[in-house]
């Protein structure tokens, strides 16, 4: 059985937005750089300084690193003393939880019901909504596309934005209509189609942090369009108090990670606009032999 070790979070996000009941059930223990927290106890929880973590059989421990401000530090100090991510360690804000250790981060689960009738008529019915969606679409070069996958499509009102003829696939993890592909992408869901990906263009729009894990989701995606459009709410946009409260996502990515990933994957970011200082429309195109 794994062990679950905590790294950093004492910079306010362990004591202010995580969950305090899922900290005393999951974590084994907690590592910090602060001398002044090594030998003291959380929650009942024994602080070691990072040397611990030498100790440790690395095929038995998720280390989670619970620092918002000074997360790229550890990872960094992770990585020098062998450890590899998605392997060794996580960003704790995008762990979901196992069989032993809670999600540690408060979450607000979306649901498609009258219960968020707020959310779900600001998706289906508002004009901002319908109107990012247009801003989407403009980038793409519809000339050469000829069918559209809508990854997190909802009603699937991108449709109505786009040039006669093109085939239209919505995705989502309930039936919004009889059209619908229903995949779950926290179960690792994804349209199985025969489609020609020169003449595919994926639309991914504000879902990314829906999928646990987000690479695994950019990678069936690069295996279906040659064109990505990406819109994505980066988690530095996120404030301490929509965290806390309304965090709905199971990853936190950012946007360089997503464009690092999809060059990766043999794509060039080839547009990027800004949306309302809200989410950054990117649009990448799979790189061809010159």
């Amino acid at each position: 059985m794994k062990k679950h070790i905590l790294f950093g979070g004492f910079d306010y996000a362990l004591s202010w937005e995580m969950d305090q009941d899922a900290v005393y059930r999951g974590i084994d223990y907690i590592v910090d750089n602060d001398p002044n927290l090594i030998g003291t106890t959380y929650l009942g929880k024994p602080v070691y300084g990072p040397e611990k973590l030498l100790e440790e059989d690395r095929d038995n421990i998720l280390i989670l690193i619970g620092s918002i401000i000074y997360h790229l530090e550890i990872e960094f100090q992770l990585k020098d003393m062998g450890f590899e991510e998605d392997v060794h360690y996580k960003w704790a804000i995008g762990f979901c939880g196992d069989e032993t250790c809670p999600r540690l981060w408060k979450h607000v689960e979306w649901k498609d019901t009258a219960e968020n009738k707020a959310g779900l008529d600001m998706i289906e019915k508002s004009d901002e909504a319908l109107n990012r969606l247009r801003m989407a679409a403009r980038p793409v070069d519809f000339s050469r596309i000829r069918t559209v996958m809508d990854i997190g499509a909802a009603n699937g009102r991108l449709k109505t934005l786009l040039p006669e003829g093109i085939h239209y696939i919505p995705v989502d993890y309930i039936p919004y209509s009889k059209e619908t592909v229903v995949c779950d992408l926290t179960k690792y869901e994804f349209p199985e189609l025969e489609l020609d990906p020169a003449s595919t263009c994926v639309f991914l729009i504000s879902v990314i942090q829906c999928a646990p894990d987000w690479r695994w989701l950019l990678r069936k995606i690069a295996e279906t369009g040659d064109t990505v459009v990406c819109v994505h709410n980066d988690f530095t946009r996120m404030n301490r108090e929509y965290r806390r409260t309304h965090f709905t996502g199971n990853s936190a990515v950012f946007n360089h990670q997503i464009i690092l990933e999809m060059q990766n994957l043999g794509f060039t970011l080839t547009e990027a606009h800004d949306y309302h200082l809200r989410v950054v429309i990117m649009k990448f195109e799979r790189n061809r032999p010159l």
